[in-house]
């Protein structure tokens, strides 16, 4: 009898010892708020863990668990697709300990402004009932929910296709998402990719042409093996395949090229059947002097857009076609972070930029010309110290409309749809930031009307027109959502 209680007694020790191994050392609240203050978790969650631009981490509501514990596991192990990882980088155990202290504290002893602030900053979702614009009513439906995705497309008959950033393809059918992502489908590495962003997969785009052909384009990324000093870390590939039976089938990488970031990087068809992409070189710091950029330097594919044919071969047409050393594919340049393409009625290009801390701007893109950054922008770098903006040169294009503070903004769509016809000719612009969507009209290359037609919703991630003529738009929390007349 002894013996079994020596046993049991030394069994219970045990586990004590393990849970007290597993949890989190009991942290210094005033250490943890300066070890906040001092690293980038302020920059991003804001003062206090509540104004900044990424959610409040104040509680009630903590999507990954609100324990000590759960939170030190956060800042450790990082959480897909925002959130890098930071132990073992810059914060040594007794740091996550004493921030994750300090956010317990804050969650505890808020005042009621702050939880004020903190509600404001935390998407709403989805609105109920009849939204109200300047010109047209709507609703809102919520079509489908995947995982954290990028880009959608449609195919002919209505179906749509999904790219989650893990690499899954997703078909939603008449309104129902397929249990099975399609098999086979190309899909990138994260594995070794150390900048804030970390997605394998990207942008999706369905041919033109797609009745005929059936090609279908996915850019995958991947750390490059053996990056130069002075280069960029990873590698894009733009794959063309098709779907069969529910399968990824003849597929071909038809182009590769260094890319400085898992951002941006969307693909757009014209009604020819050529191929843009957008390409980031955000380079956080700027002079507005003569310096080397590879934004400005046309023999490199970072900040640029490219155009390229359905094959992946070079469009004679190319503007810096041989021109020596050019990067034949280059369409335009001096972008940072081109992250949404559309093409207007008339077939011309127009692009949206996420800028520094402002400088988000609406371009009508051209043939062969410069956008400037990083040598003028309206935005400001991310220093404490302020620095001049620099917003004119000669020989580099100003935006049609841009935005102050930034909202971040993410993707564009020209309408010519017929649902609604009180919005025709206008753009639709999402933001991640500001989590709203635009309404914007132009006259020419001058604005006219910026409405936010969606406030707090969330990050808005890609946006586009279905054969329906009915608006649809995808959230980082992978909800599809469409936009439908009120009546």
């Amino acid at each position: 009898m002894r013996g079994w209680l020596a046993a049991f007694l030394a069994a219970l020790a045990g586990l004590c010892s393990a849970a007290v191994a597993l949890a989190p050392p009991a942290g210094d609240v005033a250490r943890g708020a300066a070890v906040y203050a001092k690293n980038s978790c302020q920059g991003c969650h804001g003062i206090g863990a509540v104004g900044g631009t990424s959610p409040p981490l104040v509680g009630p509501e903590w999507k990954y668990g609100g324990d000590p514990a759960s939170i030190a596991k956060s800042i450790r192990d990082g959480h897909m697709p925002l959130m890098l990882p930071m132990g073992g980088e810059k914060l040594s155990e007794a740091d996550i300990a004493d921030i994750a202290a300090y956010l317990k504290d804050r969650e505890k002893n808020i005042s009621a402004q702050e939880r004020a602030v903190a509600t404001a900053n935390t998407a709403t979702g989805a609105p109920k009932g009849i939204v109200h614009s300047a010109v047209q009513d709507f609703r809102v439906e919520t079509v489908a929910k995947t995982g954290t995705p990028y880009a959608f497309d449609f195919l002919p008959d209505g179906r749509i296709l999904i790219m989650e950033i893990q690499g899954n393809l997703r078909v939603v059918d008449h309104g129902k998402l397929l249990a099975k992502p399609i098999a086979g489908t190309p899909k990138g590495d994260i594995t070794g990719m150390t900048t804030y962003f970390r997605r394998g997969n990207l942008s999706l785009a369905v041919h033109p042409n797609y009745k005929a052909n059936g090609w279908i384009y996915i850019l995958t990324a991947r750390v490059a093996p053996n990056p130069p000093k002075d280069g960029s870390p990873y590698i894009g590939t733009i794959h063309r395949g098709r779907i069969t039976g529910g399968r990824w089938v003849d597929d071909k990488a038809i182009l590769e090229l260094p890319i400085e970031a898992t951002e941006s990087l969307r693909m757009k068809f014209d009604k020819r059947g050529y191929l843009y992409i957008g390409t980031p070189y955000s380079n956080f710091e700027y002079s507005g002097e003569d310096k080397y950029y590879a934004g400005q330097d046309v023999a490199r594919p970072e900040g640029k857009i490219l155009r390229i044919q359905d094959d992946g071969s070079v469009p004679p047409d190319n503007p810096f076609v041989g021109k020596p050393g050019a990067y034949p594919y280059v369409w335009s340049y001096g972008h940072r972070e081109p992250s949404g393409l559309t093409f207007d009625g008339q077939g011309e290009l127009w692009n949206v930029e996420d800028g520094q801390r402002g400088g988000d701007e609406l371009n009508h893109v051209r043939k062969g010309h410069n956008y400037g950054w990083p040598v003028i922008t309206w935005g400001h770098p991310y220093f404490y110290a302020l620095v001049p903006a620099h917003t004119e040169r000669a020989g580099m294009e100003q935006p049609v409309v841009s935005w102050v503070p930034s909202p971040a903004l993410s993707d564009v769509e020209w309408y010519g749809g017929n649902a609604f016809p009180r919005w025709k000719g206008s753009f639709f612009i999402g933001s991640m930031k500001q989590r709203d969507m635009f309404r914007v009209t132009v006259d020419g290359d001058r604005g006219t009307l910026v409405e936010t037609v969606l406030h707090n919703v969330d990050r808005l991630r890609d946006i586009g027109t279905g054969p329906d003529g009915m608006i649809y738009v995808l959230t980082d929390s992978g909800d599809l959502l469409r936009l439908v007349p009120a009546h």
